[in-house]
């Protein structure tokens, strides 16, 4: 037996249901786990003891003599491990299904609330893992390092959908509640804007999207002296405090988390001059990002995180020149 040394419970139990079912589905479904885990974990039990432990048949599958010969040791493995798990049922808290999202920083700030109340609501005992997107987003997904993502571009392949949730067109400008261009009630344009120091924020690190403002100078030949690049509302925060540059935003839980954290105040922008501003780079897409396949969760997880995207990401501005905070 010290050639399974590297296997683990799972795997044993895997086996054993399997022996007893001869059905991979029904498998799959006791263990709460995506057939493709199932079908790793068989490959690592026939790659450890260098033997096929099951043929597989048009109707199912059929045990192997080595099969016949460790089950019940495998199955008395499981029982065994099942008595430990009881020893201590009633002092231990109910377990909780880990959950991984992957999600751009700035739009996720109240997400995990979100989700905890619905959890709450709908009495599922979930812990929520939320993580920056990163450039392998994608394949972490198909690794299942990662169950669910909210991309700003889509992916589609055989393994992989993605489905819009929103887009967004309007921007909130912010700077220190002391800026010149906070006082009177005069208009905000783009010599306005563009007459002060710019600090693009890209609430995604990991798409190297041009910012809109700078796409409209350089096509109007407008000057703009753009001293950062940030994608961490922290930094942006502080950089915005101590001088008289200018941000533009769309989400609005981040722009409350400036104004309420921070010496920030914010105005809307008219949609006109929203429009004028997107001439080049056009609208912010969201889209829903997980496997077509071997979905472990509840729809509800997935209708909650498209409904708070929807209500966060700003896709009007209203019309006119508005103060928000």
């Amino acid at each position: 037996m010290n050639k399974l040394s590297t296997n683990n419970l799972f795997d044993i139990q895997v086996f054993v249901l399997l022996y007893e079912s001869l059905n991979a589905t029904t498998v799959s479904q006791n263990l709460g786990v995506p057939s493709s885990k199932v079908s790793r974990s068989l490959k690592s039990l026939r790659h450890s003891l260098n033997a096929s432990l099951f043929v597989r048949k048009q109707q199912g599958f059929e045990r192997s003599e080595l099969a016949d010969d460790i089950y019940p040791k495998m199955k008395r493995i499981v029982e065994l491990a099942k008595l430990c798990e009881q020893a201590d049922t009633y002092s231990q808290p109910e377990r909780k299904r880990e959950l991984v999202i992957a999600c751009p920083s700035s739009l996720s700030l109240n997400l995990l609330h979100a989700l905890q109340q619905t959890a709450l609501e709908q009495e599922q005992s979930f812990l929520f893992h939320l993580k920056s997107c990163s450039s392998n987003t994608v394949d972490l997904l198909k690794q299942q390092h990662v169950d669910i993502a909210v991309t700003c571009s889509a992916y589609n392949t055989e393994q992989i959908s993605s489905n819009l949730i929103t887009h967004s067109d309007a921007y909130v400008l912010v700077a220190r509640c002391e800026h010149p261009l906070f006082d009177g009630d005069e208009s905000i344009g783009i010599a306005e804007i563009c007459a002060y120091p710019y600090i693009s924020f890209s609430s995604n690190e990991l798409y190297d999207v041009v910012d809109p403002l700078a796409s409209y100078a350089l096509d109007t030949q407008r000057s703009l002296d753009m001293v950062l690049k940030v994608c961490f509302l922290a930094d942006l925060m502080l950089e915005l405090e101590k001088s008289d540059a200018v941000a533009l935003l769309n989400h609005n839980d981040a722009i409350k988390f400036l104004c309420q954290r921070g010496n920030i105040a914010a105005v809307k922008l008219t949609d006109d001059l929203s429009s004028q501003i997107n001439q080049r780079s056009g609208q912010n897409h969201y889209y829903l990002t997980q496997m077509r396949n071997d979905r472990s969760y509840p729809d509800w997880i997935g209708d909650q995180i498209q409904q708070y995207i929807k209500a966060n990401v700003i896709a009007r501005a209203g019309g006119h020149n508005e103060k928000v905070i």
